[in-house]
C-alpha cells in the first residue's frame, strides 16, 4: 500500500475519532502533505503516522476543557511523548499545538496567521481543515529553522520540496496569500540560493528516477516566487 494511502487513512481515523471538536482543529505536519498535491504525476511521500494538530488555545482553563473532551473521546496523554501536548489515540501518536505560545509551550508563529485563511480537504470520508499551501510551507520553514541544520536530510525541507514539486499552482498561490507569508517563503528560498545549495537540496529530495523531468519544473516555480514583489502590507 502506498505511503500516501496509509498516511491519509491515519488522518481520517483521527478526524473521525475527534467527532464534533474536529471543527476546531487544523491538521498540519507531514501526515497531510499529500493533500496539497494536485499533479497527476505526484511522487510518493515519506511514511509518517504522527499526526500534528493546531488549535486556538485561549488560556489554561480552555486547555483543561479540551483535555477533558479529548479524554472522553479516547485520546490520552502520551507518557513517552516529548511534550505536554503529546497524545495518543489507540497507537497513533498525536501532537496538539497551540497557535500562540502559552500553556502548551512555544508555538509556530505562522499557525495564528494561517488560521485566517484555512482550507478544507477530504481525508477519505472525513472533511478536515488544513492550512493554505503557502502557509504550510511557511510553517515547515519555521520548523526547520527551529530544529534543522542540514537542508538535505530535513523532513521539513522534504515536505516543502514535495509541495513545490507536486502542487501545480503553488507559485500563484504564494502571490495571492498573506504578504507576510509570501515574503517569508521568498526569504527562505533566497537563503538557500545564496548558499549555492538549491540544486543540491532539490537533488536530495526529488526521486532520482524523476529528477531529470521534475527538477526544471520545481526550479521554475522557485524562480517565480523569487522574482515576485509581494509588497509589505497586503494581508487576508
Amino acid at each position: 500500500m502506498e505511503n500516501r494511502t496509509i498516511n491519509i487513512a491515519v488522518v481520517a481515523a483521527v478526524a473521525a475519532a475527534l467527532k464534533d471538536i474536529k471543527q476546531n482543529m487544523v491538521f498540519v505536519g507531514g501526515a497531510v502533505v499529500s493533500l496539497y498535491a494536485d499533479d497527476p504525476a505526484a511522487d510518493e511521500i515519506r511514511p509518517t503516522q504522527d499526526i500534528d494538530i493546531a488549535l486556538n488555545i485561549v488560556n489554561l482553563s480552555h486547555w483543561q476543557e479540551v483535555q477533558e473532551q479529548l479524554g472522553a473521546l479516547g485520546f490520552h496523554p502520551d507518557p513517552f511523548g516529548h511534550a505536554i501536548c503529546s497524545y495518543k489515540y489507540k497507537d497513533i501518536p498525536i501532537d496538539i499545538m497551540a497557535t500562540e505560545a502559552g500553556p502548551l509551550g512555544p508555538a509556530n508563529r505562522w499557525y495564528k496567521i494561517g488560521f485566517n485563511n484555512l482550507w478544507t480537504a477530504k481525508a477519505k470520508d472525513q472533511e478536515i481543515k488544513i492550512l493554505s499551501a503557502p502557509c504550510y510551507l511557511a510553517t515547515k520553514f519555521e520548523a526547520f529553522n527551529d530544529r534543522g541544520s542540514d537542508y538535505r536530510i530535513s523532513h521539513d525541507i522534504e515536505d516543502i520540496i514535495y509541495v513545490l514539486d507536486n502542487r501545480t499552482t503553488i507559485a500563484e498561490e504564494v502571490a495571492q496569500d498573506d504578504s507576510r507569508i509570501a515574503n517569508f517563503i521568498k526569504k527562505q528560498l533566497q537563503n538557500i540560493s545564496s548558499k549555492d545549495l538549491m540544486q543540491e537540496v532539490l537533488m536530495a529530495h526529488i526521486h532520482p528516477l524523476m529528477l531529470e523531468e521534475r527538477m526544471p519544473i520545481v526550479e521554475e516555480k522557485i524562480t517565480q516566487i523569487l522574482n515576485h514583489n509581494y509588497g509589505l502590507q497586503r494581508t487576508k
